[in-house]
């Protein structure tokens, strides 16, 4: 967890911000969003590994000031970047998932 503070030790981190003029910003949530994921899978595409980590970013006045991010920026999220390392253990782990079956229900398609 004490990693996810330190962005994993990645060599690039991306932090996302809006302009707080588009306050209130649901929309702009989303569209940070969407580009957080393009950005992942785009780097996966070329075998650079990322995690989408808010833990990054709890500590908003120190990311503000060390990359010089203004005030009238909000901080969204952050992505780590890096080449993985496949020999560090945590990146071997795999969570078990439950069966879409068993949480989801399709209306309307047979």
């Amino acid at each position: 967890m004490l990693r996810g503070f330190r962005q994993f030790d990645a060599p690039v981190s991306l932090v996302l911000t809006y302009d707080k003029y588009l306050e209130p910003a649901a929309i702009t949530h989303f569209g940070l969003g969407s580009l957080a994921y393009g950005i992942v899978l785009a780097a996966w595409e070329r075998g650079i590994g990322c995690v989408i980590n808010g833990q990054g970013i709890m500590q908003s006045d120190v990311v503000r000031e060390h990359a010089n991010i203004p005030d009238d920026q909000n901080i969204m999220i952050c992505i780590a970047m890096g080449y993985p390392d496949e020999s560090f253990p945590a990146n071997d782990v795999r969570s078990t998932r439950a069966e879409n079956s068993t949480f989801v229900t399709y209306v309307g398609f047979e």
